[in-house]
């Protein structure tokens, strides 16, 4: 376990491995594809000698999954942290931004400007739900934790840790590493954002 430096902590900061998207059985929370799960499954290789103390994951199941091969390996359950959900929690149909865009290219500039809104909810007080269950981990006893999330809440953060304006053109892909520590939300230092995992690469 790592010494935690001067009451900081270290979130690795992952979004969930490629969804089967359309999944036929649960459309709305589906599942990873085979992509996803190989994703998951060496991304866990790669981050269980960083000595995470902590494993939280969104409630939504290509999170969890996404969690799931890491806290195998490393002996840890897994915390369920509503905050960090993405926008479409709840919706009838997980639709990927690609799949928005080329359903709805009227609506495209909306879904760019607020995610949030463009799922019928307020930009501003989503922001703060995510912020807030982030403020939690970086305020909490773990070192070191690993965070199973989403691309609108990991923009959020991002956003929030480099004074952003605009969030637009940050790009979050899947099963990427974004590392940022601190001891709260006011003094984050961002060490990389969306550091995209490669399959090919050597053991």
């Amino acid at each position: 376990m790592i010494d935690k430096r001067f009451g900081e902590t270290r979130l690795i900061v992952v979004r969930h491995g490629a969804p089967d998207e359309g999944n036929c059985l649960d459309p709305g929370d589906p599942p990873l594809s085979s992509e996803g799960r190989l994703q998951a499954q060496r991304l866990a290789q790669l981050l269980a000698a960083e000595g995470i103390d902590r494993i939280v994951s969104s409630p939504q199941r290509r999170a969890r999954q996404t969690a799931e091969p890491l806290a195998s390996l490393v002996g840890l359950s897994i915390n369920i942290l509503h905050g960090i959900a993405e926008v479409d929690l709840h919706t009838h149909r997980y639709r990927s931004p690609e799949t928005i865009k080329r359903e709805c290219p009227e609506r495209w500039s909306e879904f760019l400007a607020s995610p949030a809104a463009f799922f019928g909810k307020d930009e501003d007080q989503y922001n703060v739900s995510v912020l807030g269950a982030f403020e939690s981990l970086m305020t909490s006893d773990a070192c070191t934790i690993a965070v199973f999330s989403h691309g609108t809440p990991i923009k959020v953060l991002v956003q929030r840790a480099l004074g952003l304006e605009s969030r637009r053109k940050l790009r979050i892909g899947h099963c990427s590493v974004t590392r940022i520590s601190g001891t709260s939300l006011g003094n984050m230092a961002v060490e990389c954002v969306n550091n995209e995992l490669r399959l090919d690469q050597a053991d």
